[in-house]
């Protein structure tokens, strides 16, 4: 019986590091966000691509993250609960689309041309409203079901 306890907060320190780390990322990653519309304003075509690998690479570890840790863990935790895993499944459906667009905007932008600037601006601002609603609602929402 005290087997089971000791592991009861075993798991949950885990799942607190394990929040902590996502929240970490998040804000490298609007961190990198803010670096790549920096780079955008300066012209700088050469920092723009470096910018663009940054954030696109600091997102794919992110995802990497959650696809290994988040969702096995609350997968497990939920296990049975159909209804719960169902909306795990959508939210998890959900990043799968914003992971497509980001690939989609680094192979669009990673050669900018000065013909492209406006648009990379205006597809990047888009990304940055879909990444800030998502961060928001893991960080208030999907994370307390840990």
């Amino acid at each position: 019986m005290f087997d089971f306890i000791k592991n009861f907060f075993k798991q949950e320190d885990k799942n607190k590091n394990l929040i902590s780390l996502l929240i970490k990322d998040h804000q490298k990653l609007f961190e990198l966000y803010t670096e790549l519309h920096k780079s955008l304003e300066s012209k700088n075509f050469e920092e723009i691509r470096l910018a663009i690998k940054h954030f696109v690479n600091a997102y794919h570890q992110h995802i990497l993250l959650e696809d290994t840790k988040l969702y096995v863990a609350l997968e497990e935790k939920y296990k049975g609960k159909k209804t719960i895993l169902e909306t795990i499944k959508v939210i998890e459906k959900d990043m799968n689309e914003i992971t497509r667009s980001i690939k989609f905007f680094e192979r669009k932008y990673i050669s900018l041309t000065p013909d492209k600037l406006n648009s990379c601006i205006e597809e990047l601002n888009y990304i940055g409203e879909v990444l800030t609603r998502r961060v928001e609602l893991e960080e208030n929402r999907l994370y307390n079901l840990l």
